[in-house]
């Protein structure tokens, strides 16, 4: 085995005992109303994730957009069964993140080990 390649596998700290929080990914289904403005929010995909608060780099990324309140995410890749995409919105299964839907502000895939996807999402309010 490379050395490189050792590296990689000693730094995923990720794994199933981690990944305990529910997590649910949902798009804008048809609309059907006479205004246009969009329809109802439907679900795309749920999965287990492993929620962490953002680390620099991630803050780096939250800061040139303005947000206030982030959280990483990180979910085992889904491949072609479903891929985020940043119009789509995240609930956290979590009392601490309750009343929360969270955009996602950036989608990182490591192509050298397809196991992960780390996402970096930006709350609001349902409340708002």
């Amino acid at each position: 085995m490379i050395k490189s390649q050792k590296l990689l596998k000693s730094s995923n700290r990720t794994n199933n005992g981690t990944m305990r929080t529910q997590v649910a990914f949902q798009g804008v289904g048809l609309d059907t109303s006479f205004d246009g403005r969009g329809g109802d929010p439907i679900e795309l995909f749920k999965t287990y994730a492993d929620v962490y608060s953002p680390s620099n780099k991630d803050l780096t990324i939250l800061g040139s957009q303005n947000v206030k309140n982030g959280v990483t995410i990180k979910i085992r890749d889904p491949l072609t069964g479903y891929q985020p995409k940043n119009d789509d919105k995240v609930v956290i299964d979590d009392s601490r993140y309750s009343g929360k839907e969270w955009n996602i502000i950036d989608i990182q895939q490591d192509f050298h080990d397809r196991t992960f996807l780390k996402l970096i999402l930006k709350g609001t309010n349902l409340n708002e």
